[in-house]
């Protein structure tokens, strides 16, 4: 599809990146209850911390990113910076320290995802025919590296303990820091570009906002799942842990081709209607969830899964871009940051539900999730159409005047 060596590196990049925290994030939750001895509550107050720092962060850095700050330089300190993370995470075996690493290194690795996408993008608007597909591509990586990451991670763990698992992904992130130093370009938009079409202090515009309350509510229903899942399956259902590698694999799996085609799709039928599609999937597959305690049952309901974060985690990024072509490093780490927020979110709601009820009743909020996400999609398409009727009618006013 690429013959250019720097649009296959790109994609490379995304993959190797997606391998470290394929190893990584799937384990940290189990980390901090089983080898840490945190129950629900401080897993929360890990999580919040972290998160939220890494918001911060990361917005500060986008921002100065889109006016005259280096992207090339700040994803190699981002992944130095989750190099060191992971690396502590090695030895780390009391639960403070562990959240001073986390806010201290996680809050800087977390620009990593938007500066390589908004790399990505510049690089695909001006040398790519089309970058749409360019940049489901580069997530699609992101997907293969969670076919058999988490799978690889369990088992590393099952074997050899935790340590293994996160000195792998330690070696992985070294990988891509030496990739993206020696491959990926330096500028591809100058600085002078960029200061020219600077517009760090201009507003979001309501349809942005409303869209970001929409990233929140479907992926806090997805990362809500993903990290009570392991313990659900482990502390409730008392199955064997490998069920979760398994189940993350064949989610993985069904999303490379959804992403894959998610280009195509939006050409056809629309961006914001593939998503409600999208949306409407996970919707139904949180149902399956909530109804069946089978493997094979389980296992199957990842398809819905993939097609749901497939075209969510792909055209959800392409959407907000398309929406701040201006920003594009905002628009990358503004959708990233999202993101974080509904890892908040989740993890708030994770620990509240497992100290009052059980870790079985997430899966009603997450339903509840997909199911506002998919109305609020409603509304914002509705708003859309309104809008551009509304210019359109400008437009025909001012061409007569």
């Amino acid at each position: 599809m690429y013959k250019d060596k720097t649009s296959l590196l790109f994609i490379f990049t995304a993959f190797v990146t997606g391998l470290c925290g394929a190893f990584f994030y799937p384990l940290s939750s189990l980390f901090i209850v089983e080898e840490l001895g945190a129950s629900p509550m401080m897993l929360s107050l890990y999580m919040t911390l972290a998160v939220s720092s890494s918001v911060f962060v990361s917005h500060f850095i986008a921002k100065r990113s889109d006016s005259h700050w280096n992207r090339k330089t700040i994803l190699i300190v981002s992944l130095t910076s989750y190099l060191l993370l992971v690396s502590s995470f090695v030895v780390v075996r009391d639960y403070w320290l562990a959240v001073t690493v986390a806010v201290v290194f996680g809050s800087v690795s977390g620009a990593s995802f938007g500066q390589l996408f908004a790399l990505g993008r510049e690089y695909g608007d001006r040398h790519i025919a089309n970058s749409t597909n360019f940049l489901a591509t580069m997530r699609a990586g992101l997907a293969i590296a969670w076919v058999f990451g988490p799978p690889a991670a369990f088992m590393l763990k099952a074997q050899f303990g935790f340590s293994a698992a996160f000195a792998v992904s330690a070696v992985t992130v070294s990988v891509a820091v030496l990739i993206v130093a020696k491959f990926i370009p330096d500028n591809v938009v100058s600085k002078e570009e960029r200061s020219a079409v600077s517009t760090e202090h201009k507003p979001l515009g309501r349809m942005v906002v409303l869209y970001c309350f929409i990233i929140v509510f479907a992926f806090s229903a997805n990362n809500l799942y993903i990290t009570s899942m392991p313990l659900y399956l482990s502390q409730e259902l008392q199955v064997n842990v490998s069920w979760l590698g398994l189940m993350f694999g064949m989610a993985a799996a069904c999303e490379i081709p959804v992403m894959l085609a998610a280009g195509k799709m939006a050409e056809k039928l629309g961006t914001i209607r593939v998503i409600i599609l999208g949306v409407i999937s996970g919707a139904f597959f949180f149902l399956v969830m909530l109804s069946s305690t089978s493997f094979t049952s389980m296992l199957i309901a990842q398809i819905l899964n993939g097609f749901f974060i497939g075209v969510c985690a792909t055209l959800g990024m392409v959407a907000l871009q398309d929406m701040m072509k201006d920003r594009l490093g905002t628009a990358s780490t503004l959708f990233s940051n999202m993101l974080n927020i509904s890892v908040l979110v989740s993890s708030v709601m994770v620990g509240v539900v497992g100290e009052l009820y059980n870790y079985y009743s997430a899966l009603y909020l997450c339903f509840v999730g997909a199911v506002i996400a998919a109305v609020l999609l409603i509304v914002f398409e509705i708003l859309e159409k309104k809008q551009k009727i509304m210019i359109e009618g400008q437009c025909a006013v001012a061409g007569e005047v």
